[in-house]
Parts: C-alpha cells; sequence; structure tokens
C-alpha cells in the first residue's frame, strides 16, 4: 500500500478538543499504565489508547520493532490486519482516517494561530482586545471524501507535531533531504 499516517476526528460529544483531528493516543494515566520502567508505561499507555479509541484487539499488536528517539529505545507497537479497526470507537472518535504522505508533504500551508495571535489587557479588559502581528503555524488539509465536515484540517498541536515529522523523517526518505512545505515528490 501507500505509506500514509493515520488520524483521527474525535468525537463531537468529547469535553476537550470535540471535532478535531488529531493522532489517536491520550494521556498517561498511572493508576493504568504505571507496571515497568519508563519505555513499559509508554508502551502500555500507546496499546491502552488504541485498544480505547479505534476498537483494536491489542492481542494483535506487535511490540517487536525498537525505535531511538534522542538516545533512548523504545519498543513501538505496529498493528497487523490494520483494516480491523474501522469504524472505531464512536465515544471516542467519529473518523478514523488515512493520508498519504506524499498529500501530507505537498499540501502543508500555514494560518495563525488564533491562541498567540489575540491578546488583553488587564486594564482595558475583554472589550479592549487588541490583535498582535499574527503567529503562524502549520496546517494540513484533508483530501475530499464523503466523511470530510467543512472546516476539518490538521492544525494546532497535530500539526505543530506533524510538521518536523514530514521534514526530517519522511523528506529524507522520500526525498533523500529535508524539505520544507510544498515538497514536490
Amino acid at each position: 500500500g501507500t505509506p500514509s499516517i493515520l488520524f483521527t476526528r474525535r468525537s463531537a460529544t468529547l469535553s476537550n478538543h470535540a471535532s478535531q483531528i488529531s493522532f489517536p493516543g491520550g494521556y498517561y494515566d498511572s493508576s493504568l499504565d504505571g507496571i515497568g520502567d519508563d519505555g513499559d508505561r509508554l508502551v502500555n499507555t500507546a496499546l491502552r489508547e488504541t485498544q480505547e479509541e479505534l476498537c483494536y484487539n491489542t492481542d494483535l499488536l506487535h511490540t517487536s520493532s525498537l525505535i531511538t528517539i534522542l538516545g533512548r529505545t523504545q519498543p513501538v507497537p505496529s498493528m497487523q490486519e490494520f483494516e480491523r479497526i474501522f469504524p472505531g470507537n464512536p465515544d471516542e472518535v467519529d473518523w478514523i482516517f488515512t493520508i498519504p504522505i506524499r498529500e501530507l508533504m505537498e499540501g502543508e500551508t500555514s494560518e495563525p494561530l488564533e491562541r498567540w495571535s489575540t491578546s488583553y489587557s488587564h486594564d482595558e479588559g475583554k472589550s479592549g482586545k487588541k490583535k498582535r502581528n499574527a503567529v503562524m503555524g502549520p496546517a494540513f488539509h484533508i483530501p475530499e471524501c464523503s466523511k470530510k465536515r467543512e472546516g476539518d484540517k490538521i492544525w494546532g498541536l497535530t500539526a505543530i507535531v506533524l510538521r518536523p515529522l514530514l521534514r526530517k523523517v519522511f523528506g529524507p526518505v522520500f526525498c533523500g533531504k529535508g524539505v520544507g512545505g510544498n515538497a514536490k515528490l
């Protein structure tokens, strides 16, 4: 198949980041994931979150692959029988989808990050809203399909994490060098 990255659109009923596009995953919970050393706990978190969000049978996950990040080698869960995860857990996700890496690299754009582009003066209150220079951040389009909604895009923290992966990891693999936005593969 085509090398792709898995994303989810979070359920509209969630209290945080509802209906936003994100990587599958979530928070480390010491009461659920706290067995073993740091590496084991991170793998436990990944396995638990995979099962919660994707309704995936963790017996089918394998952790024999290893990756070294910042000098530390960790096992990486990999999925077999990928098609079994669809459609996912409706309490956690509205949509599970993949986007080919090539499309992500070619479709990178930038947009203002609202959280860092607007500030309030304590003296003036909210009525004294002042705009600062816009802080730009990465954004990625979602290819057209029947489940895409108006406004669906990869932005915020997901895009901030995705950009260096595409430029520093996948760019060298596909292009032989690091690339910026709108890479031609």
